[in-house]
């Protein structure tokens, strides 16, 4: 039923890659929708933001991003402001949700003592080594379904029933903390798919440890952006800029002042947009 239901939304919103027919909105749209994941075996929600007049017939620039179910993309009225005043070009927003759900009773120890439940989310962002004797089987492949699912099964599915001829420097991506973090891995893993990455306060992303980094490579374009009071990430990003000068790839990385925080994110990915995607 729920299959069904997605279906007649997407007969709704889009039209079909055959007919091109121009589908205009009077109003920006910020829905949410679902697709059905091979690599999960279950639905998998996002949200989606089309601008005012969304045209078929015209490519956008296409942002991804994670946390969909969080203020971190809850971005419409920012995007319509910025694009009703003509600052920056009408654009596509898709931001993936997490699995918020407890995983079963794992949890880690926090810096007051006290535990700390996690979520699958956690898993689907982090990649990481599990130990020979793991509690937890179920979960070992949840950040490879993950990475499957966003690159090969999202991105595919919002380009075709959006009529999108995009490629990949068009595609931009967004995310903070862990989902930063599942960014970094993405663009190691697959740097021809996303041309250019805006990743804040960047926690995990298997900078050093499970990736390789090819000199023969040109990765994508990296905004790095992490606050003053986050000096613990001053090694990653140090390390970024030398393997990024030794592909010759470009990367912008600053420091904020502030910390761990979306008012601060906010206002980077701002700053960010307004100057890659201007209104020409």
């Amino acid at each position: 039923m729920r299959k069904l239901i997605g279906i007649f939304l997407i007969g709704i919103l889009f039209t079909s890659c055959n007919s091109k027919t121009t589908t205009a909105p009077s109003k920006s749209k910020f829905l949410i929708d679902s697709l059905y994941s091979e690599s999960f075996g279950n639905y998998r929600k996002h949200n989606l933001y089309l601008p005012k007049d969304f045209d078929t017939k015209k490519d956008y620039p296409i942002i991804y991003a994670t946390d969909g179910n969080s203020n971190l993309t809850d971005k419409k009225i920012l995007l319509d402001s910025l694009i009703d005043n003509k600052i920056i070009k009408p654009l596509v927003l898709v931001a993936s949700f997490s699995n918020g759900k407890i995983a079963d009773s794992t949890s880690m120890t926090i810096g007051n003592g006290k535990r700390h439940n996690l979520t699958y989310r956690y898993f689907e962002y982090v990649n990481q080594d599990f130990p020979k004797d793991n509690k937890y089987p179920h979960l070992e492949n949840t950040f490879k379904n993950h990475l499957n699912y966003f690159s090969k099964e999202l991105i595919q599915y919002i380009e075709k029933n959006l009529d999108q001829t995009t490629n990949r420097d068009d595609r931009y991506f967004y995310g903070a903390s862990n989902g930063a973090g599942f960014g970094l891995s993405l663009l190691n893993t697959n740097p021809d798919l996303i041309g250019t990455y805006l990743c804040f306060s960047t926690f995990a992303g298997d900078i050093k440890s499970n990736t390789s980094w090819n000199t023969n490579t040109k990765y994508p374009n990296l905004y790095l952006r992490y606050g003053s009071e986050e000096t613990f990430l001053d090694a990653d990003a140090k390390f970024l800029k030398l393997k990024y000068a030794e592909t010759n790839s470009f990367i912008d990385v600053k420091k904020y002042n502030g910390g761990h925080n979306n008012k601060f994110w906010k206002k980077e990915f701002t700053n960010i947009i307004t100057d890659i995607l201007k209104y020409e």
